[in-house]
């Protein structure tokens, strides 16, 4: 059976479209039934609320007279009680945003320009928005320039990246967000970190109306391209040292307790998505979140949201470190935490566990060059906490056996935190 046979990813009764939005097959043959064409959906992200609306963020691929044509879409689905965003939506969209609507289901496709939660989509889904984009980030390029937008990724609500690709002109990165705040808040991190001591993007120009940045784009591989290539592992060890010793002056402090509620959250979340295994999860959560209050804070350059897919290494061989919205003042081990937990995540989930502790220890070997490495007891709890804070990510990205996956990170979870009482931990 393939992914597009399998029932809803998750069955809620308040949704009565759920059976649409959150089953691969049952959104193909709707919208291929509305647009009057064979289609294909591969679903990228999903937002879910229980009992009150699903989210979701998916590739739409259409053939058209020989034509193959692919673009990232959405499709939602209300409750009966949240049913008048959806006639919100559908006074608000562009010209031709609108694929499929159900009104009886509460549930509505349209392309990227119906996320009206993300100000340049539905301007970019307008005859003239790639022209007013232009004049507000780039009013200097006076003469006409053919340009092109292109998505990379698109979590509908949240954030949206994507590229700007101009004729005889360098491509640039495109970063929309929620709001003027939260574009603020990304820019403040991208200035901050301009004279770190490892490389970054350069942020160039920003639109507050659109709620966009534009930032130089880094060409190159990432570090999960990597694999059996200690030297790079260890190249991005340094370079995370270095960051963590750069000027932070101008970082902002994260909301006091916003760890350990994220840990709760994570709990509450797979709890409610895997009932079977709630009291395990959330006895996790509450362990972590407890020792995680118990750790000193710390006030030097930090990623934030660090992963290997964060590093990039260019045609130079060097490390850059991208996707800068999460910096903030913190402590090292927060960023060697999260960086473990994705790390042996991907190496568990392909049966590797012992290259993700090689991997690792040749990134820490690096850190080590530059600087002294964090404490190991912190970094073994924040692993802990962003293990179970990524736990769910198998249910956000539609895995087919997000049921399975999540069930084994949260064992994996388990395991660690296990480990650190194991390590002389009180009172785990």
């Amino acid at each position: 059976m393939s992914a597009n046979d399998a029932g809803p990813l998750v069955e809620d009764p308040a949704l009565r479209g759920g059976a649409l939005v959150l089953s691969p097959g049952g959104l193909q043959a709707w919208l291929s039934e509305s647009l009057g064409h064979s289609c294909s959906v591969v679903p990228r992200r999903l937002r879910y609320k229980p009992g009150t609306s699903a989210v979701l963020g998916f590739d739409l691929t259409i053939v058209r007279g020989g034509v193959v044509t692919t673009e990232p879409c959405m499709a939602s689905a209300y409750s009966d009680n949240a049913a008048p965003k959806i006639e919100k939506s559908l006074r608000n969209l562009p010209p031709d945003a609108c694929l499929a609507y159900d009104r009886q289901r509460h549930s509505l496709v349209t392309t990227a320009a119906g996320d009206r939660a993300l100000p340049l989509l539905p301007r970019l889904g307008r005859t003239d928005g790639l022209t007013d984009l232009l004049s507000r980030i780039l009013p200097e390029d006076n003469e006409s320039v053919a340009a092109r937008t292109r998505t990379l990724r698109h979590n509908p609500g949240r954030r949206w990246v994507g590229t700007l690709e101009r004729d005889d002109r360098p491509t640039l990165l495109l970063r929309a967000y929620d709001g003027s705040a939260s574009m603020t808040r990304a820019a403040a991190s991208y200035r901050a970190l301009a004279h770190s001591h490892t490389r970054t993007p350069r942020l160039l120009t920003r639109s507050r109306a659109l709620a966009v940045l534009a930032v130089t784009w880094i060409d190159g591989v990432d570090l999960t391209h990597a694999a059996g290539n200690p030297d790079l592992w260890r190249a991005a060890g340094s370079g995370l040292a270095r960051l963590h010793e750069s000027p932070a002056a101008t970082l902002r402090h994260p909301a006091p307790g916003s760890a350990v509620s994220a840990v709760r959250a994570a709990g509450r979340q797979i709890a409610v998505l895997l009932p079977e295994i709630a009291a395990e999860v959330l006895d996790i959560a509450r362990l972590t979140a407890r020792e995680l209050e118990r750790l000193p804070g710390g006030s030097v350059a930090i990623h934030g949201d660090f992963s290997a897919d964060q590093v990039v290494f260019g045609p130079d061989g060097l490390p850059y470190f991208i996707d800068l919205d999460a910096a903030h003042l913190g402590t090292t081990a927060y960023d060697v935490g999260c960086l473990t937990a994705s790390t042996m995540a991907c190496a568990e989930e392909i049966g590797v566990a012992s290259r993700g502790d090689q991997e690792m220890a040749s990134f820490l070997g690096g850190y080590d060059d530059v600087r002294r490495g964090p404490d190991a007891t912190a970094v073994a709890l924040h692993t802990v906490a962003f293990r179970l804070r990524k736990a769910v990510d198998p249910f956000r990205t539609c895995a087919p056996d997000w049921r399975e996956q999540v069930r084994l990170r949260v064992a994996a979870a388990r395991s660690a935190l296990d480990g650190v009482a194991l390590a002389g931990r009180s009172g785990l």
